[in-house]
Parts: structure tokens; sequence; C-alpha cells
């Protein structure tokens, strides 16, 4: 699974891997090196050579394997931290399932909303309230221009 990520400052693009990263577990530290993700590649590769030092190696690979689990989600939490948003409903909607962000999370440009996909979708609360000002509007209670504009909230 993936999403993309953009930076509307710069208009940077970022396609970001969702869940288990297997080049994670068989390649250690390389995948942080080629994203430029600084950060993990030096705690990952620390953490590497501490254990693999002691262990022949084994732990190294017990550790790429932990990281391998949570490597993704740390490194779009640290993206979205830079300014990067998701760049459309679907990848919003992604993240959340993998509980990568947080529901109803708002970002700069963007409101994506769980209960409604970005077109207008009239439900059921809406549908209600416009018959109440129609009813208002027939017995005399508000103005044409009134109904007009409370109409267009909806």
């Amino acid at each position: 699974m993936q999403a993309n990520l953009i930076n509307k400052n710069t208009n940077e693009v970022k396609h970001v891997k969702v869940g288990f990263s297997w080049t994670e577990c068989f390649f250690g530290f390389w995948p942080a090196f080629f994203r430029g993700d600084w950060k993990w590649l030096l705690i990952i590769l620390l953490v590497d050579i501490a254990l693999g030092v002691f262990t022949w190696g084994g732990g190294s690979f017990l550790i790429n394997l932990i990281f391998a689990f949570f490597y993704n989600k740390f490194y779009v939490k640290d993206l979205i931290e830079k300014g990067f948003e998701p760049s459309d409903e679907g990848d919003y909607h992604t993240l959340v399932a993998q509980g990568y962000i947080e529901p109803n999370t708002r970002f700069g440009g963007s409101n994506f909303n769980n209960n409604q996909s970005s077109s207008n979708v009239t439900t059921d609360a809406s549908l209600e309230e416009l018959e109440k000002l129609k009813k208002l509007l027939d017995d005399g209670t508000i103005t044409q221009e009134e109904f007009d504009a409370k109409k267009k909230k909806y």
C-alpha cells in the first residue's frame, strides 16, 4: 500500500509506502539513506552496529525486522511534521486506516472529512434543515433572501 504526500509550500511530492517495510527488513539502513532520511539512518545504523558486533550480525537482523514494522510510520510522521500532507482524500483515508494520522486531522489547504466525500453530498440532516427552512418561507417567517442565503450553507 502507498500514499502520496505533497508539500504545498515547495510543491514537492513524496510517494511513501504504508505498512510493513520489506526493504528495511532486508536492507537495514539503506532505505533511509536513499530517502535522505538522515535521522533514522543514523538511529538504525548505530543500533545495527551496536547489536551486530556483539551477536555476529544476528542482533542486526533482529533489529531490522523490528524496525520494518515501524519505519514507514516514522518516516511519514516526520514528513508531516515538515509540512507535507496527503495529496488527496484517498491518501488521507489510507493514512488514517493504518494509524499514521488521527481521524479528523486538519491540514493547511485540505479539509478531509471521514464522513463525506469531497463532492457536495446532501445528508439527511441537511435535507431536514432545508425542509424546515422551506416551511418557514412558506409561513412567511423568513424572506426569500434569507431562505436563499441559508440554503447555500447546505
